[in-house]
C-alpha cells in the first residue's frame, strides 16, 4: 500500500471523503488504452464515498468510463453495478505487467455495504436508491431545513464559508438529490421538484457577495430569518394553480392551463417548473410561441438540469423550423438521459434531414461539475 507515487498521492490529497483500506471484490468492464475491450476481477486496495484504488492487468486511459461491480455489496444493495471515470493510471513498481487505477463515481455514496462508515460517508445515500427509507429521510431532513432552517443549513455550510465551498456543496446536492437522477421513483418526484427550487434559490443567494450581504443582514436583525418563513398563503395559491393547470392540460384545454399557469408563474417566478409548464402549454398555440421560448429559457436558467423541458423546448424548436436549436437540446436531454428513447429518434430524425451525423456533447452535469474545484 505504500506504492502510489506523485500520481496518488495526488488523488488522496483531492478525495473529498474518508480513504479505507480495504480489500472489496471487484468487476470491471470497459475498453484499455487501445479500445479493446476488458472484462476482469479484481480486488480494491483502498476505498471512499468517491471511488476506489484497484490493480489491473489492463492499461486505460485517464477520463475513460468503467463499469464496477461491486460483488461484496451484492447483498444489501438493489443496485449492483455503476459508472467511474479513471481519474489516474499508472504502472507498478513491484509488480510486473500490473497498473495501478484510482476511478472516481459518477454519483459518489456509501455502495460498499460498510456497516460502521466513517461520519463524513453518513451524507452520502448508496447510488441506486438502495437504501431508499434512508434516502426518503433524507430527502425530508432537507425539506424540514427548507421550512425552518437557514441557506447555510439546507447547503451543509457554515456562515464563513467561501463562494467555491457553497458552489461544491450545491452541485454535490443538485447531483444527489435532481429528480431526472431518480425517474424510478415517482413518489418522490413532487419532494424532489420542491426541494432543487428551495436548494437553487439558497445557491443563488449566498453565491451572489451583494445579495449574501442582505441576506446576512437579514439573519442577523431577525434571529429567526428562514427559508420558510415567506411560504404563506402565496405560495399556497401556487400551488393550487399548479394543480387545476394540469387538471386543464390533461383535458388538452390549453386555453385553461395557460390561464392558471401563467397565475403560479407569477406567483412563484423563481420556479422552473411553472415556468416550464406554462412554456408547454404556451407552446401549442402558434400566436403564444414566441412567449413559450422566452419562459423556456426562464426555467432552464433556473434549472439547466431540467431535461423534460430541454425535450419539450427542443420540440418546440422544431415546430419554429429552427433544428439546429433543437439539435442542442435534444442532445442536452441525451446527456442527462442517455436512454430517452424520444430525442434520440428525434435527432436521428434531424441528422437524416441534414444529411450528417453529429456526436452528442459532453454531459452537461459533467460540465458543470468539472468546474467546481476538488
Amino acid at each position: 500500500m505504500a506504492e502510489g507515487g506523485a500520481t496518488g498521492e495526488f488523488y488522496a490529497q483531492q478525495r473529498r471523503s474518508t480513504r479505507l483500506l480495504r480489500a472489496v471484490p471487484l468487476a470491471v468492464a470497459g475498453h484499455d488504452a487501445a479500445g479493446r475491450p476488458l472484462q476482469e476481477h479484481t480486488a480494491t486496495l483502498s476505498i471512499n464515498c468517491h471511488g476506489c484504488r484497484y490493480f489491473s492487468r489492463y492499461h486505460v486511459e485517464k477520463n475513460a468510463w468503467l463499469t464496477l461491480e461491486i460483488a461484496g455489496a451484492a447483498a444489501s444493495l438493489e443496485s449492483h453495478r455503476l459508472r467511474a471515470r479513471v481519474a489516474w493510471v499508472q504502472k507498478s513498481r513491484r509488480l510486473q505487467g500490473l497498473f495501478q487505477v484510482g476511478v472516481e463515481f459518477e454519483v459518489p455514496g456509501n455502495v460498499w455495504g460498510i456497516a460502521s462508515p466513517p461520519e463524513d460517508w453518513q451524507k452520502f445515500a448508496a447510488p441506486g436508491g438502495g437504501d431508499a427509507a434512508g434516502f426518503e429521510k433524507e430527502i425530508k431532513r432537507l425539506l424540514d431545513l427548507a421550512e425552518a432552517g437557514t441557506y447555510y443549513q439546507l447547503l451543509g455550510v457554515t456562515s464563513i464559508a467561501s463562494r467555491a465551498q457553497i458552489k461544491r456543496s450545491f452541485y454535490e446536492l443538485a447531483r444527489r438529490f435532481h429528480p431526472d437522477r431518480h425517474m424510478a421513483r415517482l413518489e418522490w418526484t413532487a419532494e424532489l421538484h420542491r426541494l432543487m427550487d428551495s436548494l437553487t434559490l439558497a445557491y443563488k443567494t449566498l453565491a451572489d457577495e451583494a445579495s449574501r450581504r442582505a441576506y446576512d443582514q437579514r439573519l442577523a436583525e431577525s434571529g429567526a430569518f428562514t427559508l420558510g418563513q415567506n411560504k404563506t398563503q402565496t405560495q399556497k395559491s401556487a400551488e393550487e394553480c399548479l394543480q387545476k393547470g394540469r387538471e386543464c392540460l390533461r383535458a388538452r384545454n390549453f386555453a385553461g392551463s395557460i390561464l392558471w399557469l401563467r397565475k403560479a408563474a407569477e406567483m412563484e417566478p423563481n420556479s422552473s417548473k411553472y415556468h416550464a409548464l406554462l412554456a408547454r402549454s404556451l407552446a401549442v398555440v402558434p400566436q403564444y410561441r414566441r412567449e413559450a421560448v422566452g419562459h423556456f429559457e426562464r426555467a432552464l436558467e433556473l434549472d439547466p438540469l431540467n431535461a423534460w423541458a430541454h425535450f419539450q423546448f427542443a420540440k418546440l424548436y422544431e415546430e419554429l423550423k429552427l433544428p439546429w436549436r433543437a439539435r442542442t437540446h435534444y442532445e442536452k436531454v441525451l446527456e442527462l438521459d442517455p436512454d430517452h428513447t424520444g430525442a434520440r429518434a428525434r435527432l436521428r430524425a434531424i441528422h437524416a434531414a441534414q444529411g450528417k451525423p453529429r456526436k452528442a456533447r459532453r454531459s452537461i452535469l459533467a460540465r458543470l461539475l468539472s468546474r467546481i474545484p476538488k
